[in-house]
Order: structure tokens, then sequence, then C-alpha cells
């Protein structure tokens, strides 16, 4: 025979495990580690944006308000939940770079920052980036937006593609 009591309780039940586990992942402050740490760099790894010690160690899920307050660096290596030894070293040398007002985003496995107006800077050494950090704000205003370029040891900045709408 039918008991709608215990099938009332058990829907029940699986209606509130649906809405715990739903509801879990948009929680803003997800700490993987209980420490003392003071976040210092904001890192892409699996789809989220975490902050990150000086350390490497990870700490937690950054907020939409974080985001908009420095760059984010991307491909990255993790090993045992902290960034590796060798991309740590590139992103506390790009400290003043990730800082910047005009940097969106630094992808360390193909070594290229993305500017603001979608611009693409591709670079053949990191020092090439902080040596001529300071010209940024004069290049952004000349760049088209979407287009790649490429920055020099010297400083010259040479288009690759991109932009739409160029004339012949």
């Amino acid at each position: 025979m039918y008991n709608s009591s215990k099938a009332i309780i058990f829907g029940g039940f699986f209606v509130i495990l649906i809405f715990f586990f739903g509801t879990i992942r948009f929680l803003p402050n997800i700490s993987l580690r209980r420490n003392d740490s003071v976040p210092t760099y904001l890192v892409s790894y699996k789809n989220r944006i975490w902050w990150i010690s000086q350390k490497g160690e990870f700490l937690h899920i950054a907020s939409s308000t974080d985001i908009l307050k420095k760059a984010i660096v991307s491909g990255i290596e993790v090993k045992e939940l902290s960034v590796s030894k060798d991309s740590l070293e590139i992103i506390t040398m790009l400290k003043d770079v990730l800082n910047s007002p005009y940097v969106a985003e630094v992808k360390l496995n193909q070594k290229c920052a993305i500017l603001l107006k979608g611009v693409i800077l591709y670079l053949s050494d990191w020092k090439d980036l902080i040596n001529h950090l300071s010209r940024l704000k004069d290049l952004i205003v000349v760049m088209q937006p979407k287009t790649e370029y490429f920055l020099t040891s010297a400083g010259l900045v040479y288009k690759i593609r991109g932009g739409g709408g160029e004339e012949e």
C-alpha cells in the first residue's frame, strides 16, 4: 500500500538537499585553507578567479568587486593547491604590471597581456613589459580595439593583426 506521508517527507528532504547543494556554489567566499595569509594576486584556475598569497597558496574565491581591482593571471601551473614555483616567480616579477590600470589579464602560458579595449600585447620576454610599463598610458590611446600587437625589447610596438575597418 502507498504511504503518502513517507513520500512527502522523502520529497521534501530531496528538495532541501538540491537547494543546499545548488546554493553552496554561489557562496562568494569559499576558503580552501584556514590561515592568516594576505590575499595578494588574482589567478584564474578551473573557471574561477582565486586570491592567492605571496607564497602561491590558494586562499579563497574572489568576489566580483575584487576582479575590478587588479589584473588576473591565467595560464598558471598548479601543484597541490599552490601555484608552481616557476609561475609564482613570474607573477611576483609582474607585481607592478598587475597593479596597472591598463592591464586586464596576463596569460603566462601565451606570454601576452590583455589590455583595455581588448588589445592583446605579445612579448618575447616579461622584462620587456616591465621596462616599458610607463609607455602603456600613451600606447593604449593609439592602439585599436581588439587588435594584436607585439612589444619588442627596444619598446617598439608592431601591429600583428585585427582591428577591422582598416583602409588599404
